[in-house]
């Protein structure tokens, strides 16, 4: 692996106290687009502007992107208090308020105080004597008017031979008789009952103007007992609510509320004054003072549902695992007589809430797991507030009487969180997308390893060994990490930007070294040989399935020649991944010509395992061959190639270089080397062309030489010149190449490919437009003229 220079600000003792591990990150170039996109989509206020943060798995896209939020978010002022009071007039829908951070917290304290004192001093005004004395006085006045218009009516009465008895239904006018008590009407005279009836009639009516006189009595005395108990109550309650409003100056919209929590007090003061029983009975609760204050609280407390108090700065709040319920928010229930219950006591916050003022993160595949979160974020932010409508989300059946909260106005920053393919294949689908995120910040997969990136990743390295045991890296530790870097991305040049494979690597080597000293103790550094014992034990833990497999190369099963030569037979290179783990291994090609019309033969196309990749790789030989020697006479062969011993799918076109000259050597009746592999792709002309895993591939072969025997010597791969930078081989391999055992060729064309493996010139054309007789072109051109003249000849 490559060695590169650690600059002294990696050092242990270089490293300031406030490095933190997200700006770090984002200092890399890799994530430089990424860090001036989530700046530019922070700075602006307005709608549409959230921001998708696109990079590779264990590119720390999230850990690094929240450490940039909270550093970004810190110099901005608290955002507001947010919670729900009882809307008097409509009390289905729960009215928001908001307040300065802390506010909240203040406002439900001195409500849950003031409603037991409100209970004490209401109870104390309307048991007082004087308050006694004044409703027995007006009720008194009330039944003395009355009693007086009947005695007056009963007197009246009584000269007609009648008289006043009080019933169970009431007082009603009955006929006397000379004793002066009631008479029955059977026994009075004929000539008496038509002036008695008369005289009924005329008392009847006079009694029903006296009921009607009392009815009207009862009413003004009611309205004379609520005047006076709200003055009673105006009076005691006054200064309580007086001086609470005197604690929150300022709040135009709070004030309103308090004017008319006040007047909801005067006209249910009946609320403070029954005993526990009736509240039990009105309310639900138990007969306790306790009891009945619950009972107020659900009428007149605060449902503080955001509270900033103890913040120093917006919320930067991630959804780790979204729902319906805890993103927008949700109503609970009590059960209450055996049936549910709620208020807006019981409304709940959700993430929305928690961010309002500042920045809600969420993952990409969280929103698009359940549609219904991203239908409900899309509205959210079309509408610019928070609605808390939980059944119709979830697409239950609307209950009737179920509260309806008014909506929060929603002030946040969305930041949505992962992987490039969520972003292409569902998210930018989406023709509404673009209106609400139109900030992209793209991490990128890797990075160049210039100075600056190295500097800064040596810092990371180090952080991240001081997090996990308080020990810093050696130098050689840093440089071995950074090799490290360079080999997952394919690439000598450049550095992976997925630095929680680093993170892992640094981790288990930490566990390698046993426990933590304890605090007095100076720690141990994290040495080179503990980074390699690591990772070599983390390659043997995963590599089961590659090791199975050579071992059924080394035994023959698996045919692969590391010696001698074969004609039409090339060992080419493939990369087989599992997962957690990427290996190369060699793969016999090997090719079959006879005389025909068919030209090359895929066979992994005829019996549909080749990709479309593959096939295309296949076509562009058949046009190679046709430029180099079609140009007096079509060509007239038949080629088959296939991939021995292949059962699986075929994908890619790393391996047409080896095609190329499995169907050359074939042709040209010339043995190809056996102790040589070879990737690459090819273009018409015969360029090479750069392909994957060139580092896993060598190592492949290099493997595989060593498992069938010793090295010779001779043995090696070869490779695109493109793709040399590639060439970031674990350290046994390189040091076989150092030592000249094993070697690594690069080639810029087919040409130099064909010389390595079949021994000679591979022929250049001659003003005549022929290739020298000798030459690899030379044979095959001859091969091919003489199938063209066998085709030719009568009745072929």
């Amino acid at each position: 692996m490559p060695r590169f220079p650690i600059p002294e600000s990696t050092d242990p003792e270089s490293l300031g106290e406030d490095a933190g591990r997200g700006g770090e990150v984002f200092a890399l170039s890799s994530h430089e687009r990424a860090r001036e996109a989530l700046a530019f989509g922070l700075s602006v206020a307005a709608s549409g502007f959230n921001i998708f943060v696109l990079g590779a798995d264990r590119s720390g896209r999230m850990s690094a992107t929240l450490a940039y939020l909270q550093k970004a978010v810190a110099a901005r002022p608290v955002p507001d208090d947010w919670v729900y009071l009882n809307n008097f007039t409509e009390p289905q829908r729960p009215k928001p308020y908001r307040l300065p951070a802390g506010d909240g917290r203040r406002l439900q304290t001195r409500l849950d105080d003031m409603i037991p004192r409100l209970r004490e001093v209401l109870q104390s005004a309307f048991s007082s004597a004087a308050y006694e004395t004044q409703v027995q006085e007006a009720r008194d006045q009330a039944q003395s008017l009355v009693a007086e218009q009947i005695e007056a009516l009963r007197q009246e009465v009584q000269k007609d031979g009648l008289d006043l008895v009080q019933l169970q239904g009431g007082i009603t006018v009955v006929p006397v008789g000379p004793d002066g008590k009631p008479a029955n009407p059977a026994d009075i005279p004929e000539d008496r009952r038509e002036g008695l009836e008369a005289a009924v009639k005329k008392a009847n009516e006079t009694l029903r103007k006296i009921n009607r006189q009392a009815g009207e009595l009862q009413v003004q005395m009611a309205e004379k007992l609520r005047e006076l108990n709200r003055g009673i109550a105006d009076r005691a309650v006054s200064g309580l609510m007086d001086a609470f409003a005197d604690a929150f100056p300022g709040h135009r919209e709070l004030g309103a509320w308090i004017d008319s929590f006040k007047d909801d007090v005067l006209a249910n003061v009946r609320l403070f004054l029954a005993p526990p029983e009736a509240v039990a009975q009105a309310g639900g609760v138990s007969a306790m003072p306790d009891a009945q204050d619950r009972f107020l609280a659900q009428r007149y407390g605060a449902n503080l549902l955001v509270d900033h108090g103890g913040s120093r700065h917006p919320m930067v709040e991630l959804a780790a695992s979204p729902t319906v319920s805890n993103l927008f928010g949700d109503m609970q229930y009590r059960q209450a007589a055996g049936v549910l219950e709620t208020d807006f006591t019981l409304i709940r916050a959700g993430a929305l809430h928690r961010a309002n003022g500042g920045v809600l993160v969420v993952r990409a595949e969280a929103l698009a797991a359940d549609p219904r979160l991203w239908v409900g974020l899309k509205a959210a932010l079309r509408d610019r507030q928070i609605t808390i409508d939980a059944m119709s989300l979830r697409g239950g059946v609307p209950i009737a009487g179920a509260l309806q909260p008014l909506p929060i106005p929603l002030d946040v920053k969305v930041v949505v969180v992962g992987a490039p393919q969520w972003y292409y294949t569902f998210f930018s689908l989406d023709s509404e997308f673009h209106t609400y995120f139109r900030i992209k910040a793209d991490v990128d997969t890797d990075m160049p390893a210039t100075p600056e990136n190295i500097a800064c990743y040596g810092k990371l390295v180090q952080q991240i060994a001081s997090a996990e045991c308080g020990r810093c890296c050696t130098s050689d530790a840093v440089a071995y990490i950074l090799g490290l870097a360079a080999r997952w991305t394919g690439d000598r040049t450049r550095l992976t930007a997925q630095f929680e494979m680093v993170e892992d690597t640094v981790q288990e080597a930490v566990l390698l070294t046993g426990a933590s000293p304890a605090p007095d103790v100076q720690p141990a550094l994290l040495t080179q040989k503990a980074v390699a014992e690591a990772v070599a034990r983390r390659r043997d833990r995963n590599s089961r399935i590659e090791d199975r497999l050579y071992e059924q190369i080394a035994d023959d099963t698996v045919m692969i020649d590391v010696s001698g030569s074969v004609r039409g037979q090339v060992n080419a290179l493939t990369v087989r991944s599992y997962g957690d783990h990427s290996f190369g291994t060699p793969s016999r090609v090997t090719a079959r010509a006879s005389v025909g019309r068919k030209g090359v033969i895929n066979v992994e196309r005829d019996i549909a395992l080749g990709g479309p990749i593959q096939q295309k790789g296949v076509m562009v030989l058949q046009g190679f061959l046709a430029g180099h020697f079609a140009r007096a006479h079509p060509l007239s062969f038949n080629c088959s190639i296939t991939f021995e011993q292949s059962y699986g799918g075929v994908e890619g076109d790393s391996a047409s270089l080896a095609e190329l000259v499995a169907i050359l050597s074939e042709i040209a009746n010339l043995p190809a080397r056996q102790d040589l592999a070879i990737t690459g792709s090819v273009n018409q002309r015969g360029q090479s062309q750069a392909v994957g895993g060139v580092h896993l591939k060598v190592e492949g072969f290099f493997r595989a030489c060593q498992d069938k025997g010793e090295l010779t010597g001779s043995q090696g791969v070869i490779i695109p010149k493109a793709n040399e930078d590639n060439l970031v081989l674990h350290d046994e391999a390189a040091q076989a190449v150092r030592d000249g055992r094993f070697h690594v060729w690069s080639v810029t064309t087919v040409d130099e490919a064909l010389s390595l493996f079949l021994g000679r010139e591979a022929g250049h054309m001659g003003p005549d437009g022929n290739y020298p007789a000798e030459s690899i072109y030379g044979r095959v051109a001859a091969e091919l003229a003489a199938y063209h003249e066998i085709l030719s000849e009568p009745d072929k």
